[in-house]
């Protein structure tokens, strides 16, 4: 397939080898529609989320900007969210109805290890790159300024 240049492939880490910080579930937690102290019994599915492996022709692709797309070479779409941030929104949407309905009776204690140092708790890591490059490589770009579809460019 022809593209623009610029563009680079990406391989997806399997997510046995992508452990989220609890900074990015918590941020990734408030994107998907939570707020991470009251739901914090549905922080697992943000984490789950975060850990979704990209599935049927996805790959992820980085622009000459340096953002971050997905682009399903199967079928010629693509996305600035990954293919699987709906359903993981709509799970959290339906867990907080369910919650709501049943007055909130289903909730899971949430245990937290305990800091066992001296003085202030250290910061966070810093983020684990969820992706590698693999290689420079034409393929699809963002097409011009306003443009919500990234699509190759016809030959």
């Amino acid at each position: 397939m022809e593209c623009e240049d610029g563009v680079i492939v990406l391989t997806e880490k399997p997510p046995e080898q992508f452990e989220p910080t609890e900074e990015e579930v918590r941020n990734y937690a408030e994107w998907l529609g939570m707020d991470p102290e009251a739901d914090a019994d549905m922080l697992y599915l943000a984490k789950e989320g975060l850990k979704a492996p990209l599935q049927d022709g996805w790959k992820p692709c980085q622009n000459s900007e340096g953002e971050i797309f997905y682009f399903n070479f199967k079928t010629g779409q693509s996305s600035w969210d990954h293919p699987a941030d709906e359903t993981y929104r709509n799970l959290v949407q339906d867990k907080k109805r369910e919650k709501r309905e049943s007055g909130g009776s289903n909730k899971v204690p949430v245990v937290h290890a305990p800091y066992h140092g001296h003085g202030r708790q250290p910061p966070l890591a810093a983020p684990k790159p969820r992706f590698s490059c693999i290689r420079r490589w034409l393929c699809c770009r963002r097409r011009s300024a306003g443009s919500e579809s990234l699509l190759p460019r016809a030959r």
